[in-house]
């Protein structure tokens, strides 16, 4: 059973046709959960649609994206701009739910993850205040899904500036001596392999994965990220290709990555500014705790950065790189 801020299947109340902010984050430790709006029940239902703003702390590079559901691994977060409006006419307040579905595959076989638990209940309700127009000075009438009124508005196409270190990377070359290949194996033993070798993280710290520079670009082909949401510290990480996948798609930044669709992707790494250890691992505990995690050595200067950043993205910024003037963007959603 999952809780928000601590409740069971909490209410909150909106105002129909107007839109909200939410902010998700998936504080679990072996589950991977799906959160949707379920249709309508009755005259008192309602209809309620998702605009996907932000994953894992970072805008979309076009915003807002429209989705039917939410998809989180362990650690995952979302902002998502929710509507609803209600299905019939009528003065009552109207009521929404908010669905999950919790998915339990800790194992792979084959390719695919294998469902071992299977939750489907209510998260929370959402009940509605009705939309009103005041047609003259007596008299208030109600109207609903079928008028203007209780419909919101198309939410604006809009696009942020970014800092440096997010510049979109698709474009760069990537020198081959920073082209590997992340495993992260079906079965046990639990590790992660990185170019073919890995070892289990078991009482004593292994050897790093590698060393890398600050400043450097890396390519990585990951497989095993079906069944193994793969979780990267310190720096985050934009999808360069990936197969079908309706939540995770190419351009998009994270610092988990559990495919929905896809046991294979492919995902750039800017390695900026810090030193030390970054910490790669599986996001499930369970695989954590069995030795599924090791670490990259971050050498070089600190505070290095990519100094071609500002080639693939002119509006990007840094200490060292103010960039052009900042583009105004909808303040409703900064």
């Amino acid at each position: 059973q999952l809780v928000v801020n601590g409740q069971y299947r909490p209410k909150l109340t909106l105002e129909e046709g107007k839109w909200y902010r939410l902010r998700f984050v998936f504080a679990s430790i072996e589950q991977r959960v799906e959160v949707y709006p379920r249709p309508p029940e009755g005259e008192s239902g309602a209809f309620c649609v998702f605009q996907l703003l932000a994953k894992d702390g970072i805008y979309l590079n076009e915003a807002p994206r429209e989705i039917n559901r939410v998809y989180m691994a362990s650690g995952s977060r979302a902002d998502v701009a929710v509507s609803c409006n209600c299905a019939s006419h009528g003065e009552n307040r109207c009521r929404a739910v908010l669905q999950y579905e919790a998915i339990w595959q800790p194992m792979g076989f084959g390719g695919m993850a294998v469902t071992m638990e299977d939750t489907k209940e209510a998260l929370m309700s959402i009940e509605l205040n009705p939309a009103q127009r005041q047609d003259d000075a007596s008299s208030i009438h109600y109207f609903w899904a079928k008028n203007d009124v209780g419909v919101a508005p198309p939410l604006p196409q809009f696009q942020v500036r970014r800092p440096c270190y997010l510049s979109d990377l698709r474009q760069v070359s990537i020198a081959g001596n920073n082209r590997h290949t992340i495993e992260l194996p079906q079965m046990y033993p639990m590790q992660v392999n990185y170019d073919g070798n890995g070892k289990v993280w078991g009482h004593e710290v292994p050897e790093p994965l590698d060393h890398i520079p600050v400043g450097s670009i890396l390519e990585w082909k990951m497989s095993g990220i079906r069944y193994h949401p793969f979780h990267l510290h310190v720096n985050p990480f934009q999808i360069i290709e990936v197969w079908g996948d309706p939540y995770y798609q190419v351009g998009d930044w994270h610092d988990t990555l559990f495919s929905t669709t896809s046991d294979d992707a492919t995902i750039r790494v800017n390695v900026d500014g810090f030193t030390g250890h970054m910490i790669a691992h599986c996001h499930l505990l369970e695989h954590e705790d069995n030795g599924m995690m090791s670490f990259f050595q971050l050498e070089g200067e600190e505070g290095a950065h990519f100094e071609d950043a500002w080639k693939y993205d002119a509006q990007c910024y840094n200490l060292d790189y103010p960039g052009p003037e900042i583009q105004p963007v909808p303040s409703v959603w900064r």
